[in-house]
């Protein structure tokens, strides 16, 4: 189920980065958010979504501020100088959001899945160990992963 879901999920984000948020994207190898070091290089910001159905789980997305600045300028066709936080938080969690969204309905189901809201999280509430998908783009890398439990 892990492989299929993941394969799932990198569909999801090329298509919802890509073509939403106009960035274009590469995948890295996959690392745990420690040896990522993205939580001593760079402000980052981080959500997760809980999603339930024929299984449980949810998926943490892990982004550099100044990314989030970039693709927020993009998404909402604003400046930077006029860009506030809520405007990076409501972009990453709708970011996150079309991308569990597009990745679960690309899964054969019996039970639909339901999402819950898209929630700002802390780096500190990321399991160091659970190895992330590495979204290269041209500016710098995200973090993305899913969660079975």
């Amino acid at each position: 189920m892990m492989k299929t879901l993941t394969t799932a999920m990198k569909a999801s984000i090329s298509e919802v980065l890509e073509t939403m948020f106009f960035l274009p994207i590469e995948f890295g190898d996959q690392k745990t958010h420690t040896q990522t070091k993205m939580d001593k290089e760079k402000a980052n910001m981080a959500c997760q979504l809980k999603f339930s159905g024929d299984f449980n789980g949810r998926f943490l997305l892990v982004t550099p501020k100044d990314l989030l600045i970039e693709v927020a300028e993009n998404f909402l066709g604003e400046s930077r100088d006029t860009l506030e936080d809520e405007h990076l938080v409501g972009t990453l969690t709708e970011m996150l959001n079309m991308i569990c969204g597009n990745a679960l309905s690309k899964l054969d189901s019996k039970v639909p899945f339901e999402l819950d809201i898209p929630e700002v999280i802390s780096e500190s509430d990321i399991p160091g160990s659970q190895p992330f998908i590495i979204i290269k783009t041209t500016q710098s890398n995200m973090a993305i992963t899913v969660i079975i439990e």
